[in-house]
């Protein structure tokens, strides 16, 4: 319980002047008025497709004892209204105080991007187990508290169960955190409230612009990450993305790149890769002034996808930063050296580029791959692996009641580098699955029509592709990943592409 004044005071832009009159004392807050009990603080905003102001008597009936509003509301005498101009950000740093600003107790870096953000954070969070501190992870595919597996809702949760979590990890002795930060989180401030000590930016591409409604407002969205980071912090960098500099433009804090193409703080060079993994060298050149240009001898890891290098190199400097290295050349080697033994230890992500292997020598890959820039990646990869003799062939699906623009450029990505591909079900919602199938389908030119199949049934389609493939051919299974589920008409039901790749595993050849 805590008196609504003193609560109010440790939200920026409140001042003294501007406090209720009446204090009460608080027993909970919340934005969702179903989940409003007796002495609660409520809090409404505006949303995109729903104003929380129109439930405001829901909760006062509910036993709502304050209301922090947008604009002026109607309310009991008893029940005290502050109205702020953004109820959003000021909601997040309530959470932050509510469970006494756990953020400013643990180390927490935000990584940011379009694609390669569940795989980054996953190398960053083991690189610190490895190096003996108790880490966490928070993003798309689980939550980790150590070696605890906690269940994962959004990609970014929501401020209230963000920083209950973030609480959860200080309570088990957690002293270090990577976290998604995706850009409908930055765009509603649920992390607002989050010191981070650093934030790293994997790559920028075509999503989510059913919310943000254009490229710029996605891209800008992704950019507040940096321009909220303070001058103790660091941001790191794609210098390979088009869009990596423009995320360090008005940024505070120390600036970092990496790079698999040109010279960068962070560089990694291929050397190969095949189905076992992939060999490369890092080279060390922070551009702080000092005289380091350290190159470490090559490092195997048993990492599928030549694309993840980006991500392996993004989590080596972020460990290395972390650790505020200052101007000490040595210890800048010393860390270096230290984390690169540490990538050549790493797993990857369940359901990113994950290998199955199938009756004669055909191999099954599961992948979250979502969007065009995704699914052309995975299979430009996927195509240099292919043994002699074998196919390319491509399974996937565009979500239901999601961004529509980017269907027939996703069917286009797969037609143009796979051999077949099989257009399926994935999440289709509340649309007809066959009519998000014909979107994707009907724009593309005839001569990659010819090579695409429709079979709305997901599972069906896993079974066809396989069947129609050759020996040593890969089956890439792209867009659901780590999902157990397919979303229909409001139901989750029971799926998983890896557990349908095993059950065929197991089929008499």
């Amino acid at each position: 319980m805590r008196s609504l004044r003193s609560l109010l005071l440790e939200v920026p832009g409140i001042s003294p002047e501007h406090l209720p009159s009446e204090d009460v004392q608080i027993t909970g807050l919340t934005a969702d008025s179903w989940a409003v009990q007796p002495g609660f603080l409520f809090i409404a905003w505006q949303g995109k497709s729903a104003d929380g102001h129109e439930f405001i008597a829901e909760a006062v009936e509910r036993g709502a004892a304050a209301l922090l509003v947008e604009k002026p509301v109607s309310a009991p005498p008893s029940v005290p209204v502050i109205v702020v101009p953004n109820a959003r950000l000021a909601y997040s740093h309530l959470c932050s105080a509510w469970f006494g600003h756990p953020a400013r107790q643990l180390n927490i870096i935000g990584v940011t991007g379009t694609n390669g953000k569940s795989s980054t954070t996953y190398y960053l969070y083991q690189l610190w187990q490895k190096a003996g501190y108790k880490a966490g992870l928070i993003g798309t595919v689980f939550c980790k508290a150590d070696n605890e597996t906690l269940p994962a809702t959004l990609t970014t949760p929501d401020s209230y169960t963000l920083h209950q979590l973030l609480a959860q990890f200080v309570a088990k002795g957690i002293t270090h955190v990577a976290m998604e930060v995706s850009s409908i989180a930055l765009d509603q401030h649920r992390t607002a409230a989050v010191p981070f000590i650093g934030a790293i930016f994997t790559n920028l591409t075509h999503d989510h612009l059913d919310y943000h409604g254009t490229f710029t407002a996605y891209r800008d969205a992704k950019k507040r990450l940096f321009d909220g980071l303070s001058e103790r912090s660091f941001a790191l960098t794609n210098l390979d993305d088009r869009h990596g500099l423009f995320m360090l433009q008005n940024t505070r804090a120390q600036r970092y790149g990496y790079s698999r193409r040109q010279p960068a703080d962070f560089q990694g060079t291929l050397i190969e890769a095949g189905v076992w993994g992939m060999n490369f060298r890092l080279r060390l050149s922070p551009m702080q002034g000092m005289p380091i240009a350290e190159e470490f001898p090559p490092i195997h890891v048993g990492i599928l996808g030549d694309f993840q290098l980006e991500n392996l190199l993004a989590a080596w400097g972020g460990a290395i930063l972390a650790e505020k290295p200052g101007e000490s050349a040595s210890q800048w080697v010393d860390l270096g050296r230290f984390y690169a033994q540490g990538l050549s230890e790493l797993r990857c992500v369940p359901g990113r580029m994950e290998a199955i292997p199938l009756p004669e020598g055909r191999t099954g890959i599961v992948d979250y791959a979502h969007t065009p820039d995704a699914v052309e990646k995975v299979l430009r990869v996927l195509r240099g692996l292919v043994p002699p003799g074998g196919q390319l062939i491509a399974v996937l699906g565009a979500g239901g009641n999601r961004d529509t623009a980017k269907r027939p450029l996703m069917a286009h990505a797969a037609a143009l580098h796979a051999d077949l591909v099989w257009l399926t079900t994935d999440n289709p919602r509340y649309e007809d699955p066959n009519t998000i199938l014909d979107e994707m389908y009907r724009p593309l030119p005839s001569h990659l029509r010819e090579k695409i199949f429709k079979e709305s049934d997901r599972r069906e389609a896993i079974f066809r592709a396989v069947q129609a493939s050759t020996p040593h051919s890969i089956i890439a299974v792209l867009g659901k990943g780590h999902e157990n589920y397919q979303e229909i008409q409001g139901v989750r039901y029971p799926h998983s592409d890896q557990e349908i790749l095993l059950e065929i595993a197991e089929l008499p050849s």
